[in-house]
C-alpha cells in the first residue's frame, strides 16, 4: 500500500471519529436543552396553577359565597334530619372550593340530650359547578340497631282519616326506661295523633320539665302531591319539613345569632315565622334535591299555614316516661340517654 493511501485512510476514519464526538456532544446540547425548557415549563405552569387556587380562594371566601354555601347546608340539614343539629361554632371545618369549582364543606354536627351536645358525627355538603347541592351524613350511632328514625307518623286527621287511640307500634317508651335510674336525660321523639299548630303542641309540652328541640311540619305531603312514605298498620310515615330554632342572617347571609330551643312563645313565634323564609330563600338560591317539593310545600303552608305531627324533646328520663301518659301523644322513639346535665 502507497503512503498516501495509508495517510488518506487514516484521515478520513479520524475525521470520522470527530464527526461523532462532535455529534454527541450536539445531542447531549439538546437534551440538556430539551429537558431545562420543559422543567422551565412545568414550574411556570405550577406557579400559575399555584395563583390561580390561591386567587380563586380569596375570591370565594371575599365573595360571600362561602357564607351563602353555609347557609344552604345549615338549612338543608336541619330542615330535614330530625334530633340533628349543626354545630355553628366555627361553622364549617375543611371548607374548600377545588379548581373546578366545585365547593365542599365538612360541619360537625350533635343531638341535644339533656344540656350535653352529644357528638353525633359529621355532615359532607358537595355542589359541583353546574350540578345539585347534595349531602352525605356520616353518623355515628351508639347502638346498631338505633330505632331513632327521620320518618313521623302523619296525624291521621289530616289524611282524612281517623285514629285508633290505642293503637301504637314499636317499644314502650316507659319499659326502655323503667330501669334507668334518676339521674339521666334523655332526648326523645314523639308524633301528635292529631294535627295542631305549633304553639297548641308548646303549650300542651309546658307541664312537662323539658325542652323542645324540633317540630315536624305537615306540609302536603300525600294529599297536595306525591312523596315517599311507609305504612305499617294504619300508620303512614314520612320524612317532613322540620321547624329548627329561628336562626338570622346578616346580608352576606353570614350567620350572626340562632336560638336553641322552641320551649318559649316568643322563640316558636320567630321559628315558624323563618321557616316560610328559610323555604323561599333555599328555592331561589340553590339548586338542589328536593327543590321543586319544597316550592310545593311553600305553596301549602301559605295556604293552609303551619300544622305538626310531631316533636323531638329533651329532658330528665322521669319527665321523659310521663309524656306516655298524654292523650295526644303517641309513637315514642328514644334518641339517646346521658348521665345528667340539666338546668331547666
Amino acid at each position: 500500500m502507497k503512503k498516501d493511501e495509508v495517510l488518506s485512510e487514516w484521515d478520513e476514519s479520524q475525521t470520522k471519529l470527530e464527526d461523532r464526538k462532535q455529534a454527541k456532544k450536539l445531542i447531549w446540547r439538546t437534551r440538556f436543552s430539551i429537558g431545562f425548557t420543559v422543567i422551565r415549563t412545568l414550574l411556570l405552569l405550577l406557579l400559575a396553577y399555584v395563583l390561580y387556587v390561591f386567587t380563586l380562594e380569596v375570591f370565594y371566601s371575599m365573595s360571600g359565597k362561602q357564607a351563602a354555601f353555609d347557609r344552604m347546608a345549615t338549612t338543608l340539614v336541619e330542615t330535614r334530619t330530625p334530633g340533628i343539629t349543626i354545630e355553628k361554632q366555627g361553622i364549617a371545618r375543611d371548607a374548600a372550593i377545588t379548581p373546578f369549582l366545585t365547593q365542599q364543606s365538612t360541619y360537625s354536627v350533635y343531638r341535644q340530650v339533656g344540656d350535653w351536645k352529644v357528638s353525633a358525627g359529621e355532615v359532607t355538603v358537595k355542589k359541583r359547578l353546574f350540578g345539585k347541592v347534595q349531602y352525605h351524613l356520616d353518623e355515628q350511632k351508639k347502638y346498631l340497631d338505633d330505632e331513632f328514625t327521620d320518618n313521623f307518623p302523619v296525624s291521621p286527621d289530616l289524611l282524612g282519616k281517623t285514629s285508633d287511640a290505642k293503637e301504637q307500634s314499636g317499644f314502650s317508651l316507659t319499659e326502655q326506661l323503667a330501669n334507668v335510674e334518676d339521674g339521666f336525660v334523655a332526648q326523645v321523639k314523639v308524633g301528635v295523633k292529631n294535627g295542631m299548630t305549633p304553639e297548641k303542641l308548646r303549650q300542651l309540652l309546658t307541664k312537662y320539665d323539658l325542652e323542645i328541640n324540633q317540630m315536624a311540619v305537615y306540609s302536603g305531603e300525600i294529599t297536595n302531591y306525591d312523596v315517599s312514605y311507609s305504612q305499617a298498620g294504619q300508620f303512614t310515615f314520612i320524612s317532613p319539613l322540620i321547624l329548627r330554632p329561628a336562626h338570622e342572617y346578616d346580608e352576606e347571609n353570614r350567620l350572626s345569632s340562632w336560638r336553641f330551643s322552641l320551649t318559649d312563645k316568643q322563640s316558636l313565634a320567630e321559628a315558624e315565622k323563618q321557616l316560610v323564609q328559610d323555604l323561599d330563600w333555599l328555592t331561589g338560591h340553590g339548586s338542589y334535591y328536593g327543590r321543586k317539593v319544597d316550592q310545593k310545600r311553600m305553596e301549602y303552608l301559605e295556604e293552609n299555614g303551619i300544622q305538626v305531627i310531631g316533636a323531638v324533646v329533651t329532658g330528665p328520663v322521669r319527665e321523659m316516661e310521663k309524656l306516655e301518659q298524654e292523650e295526644q301523644l303517641y309513637q315514642f322513639q328514644l334518641g339517646g340517654i346521658e348521665v345528667w346535665n340539666w338546668s331547666k
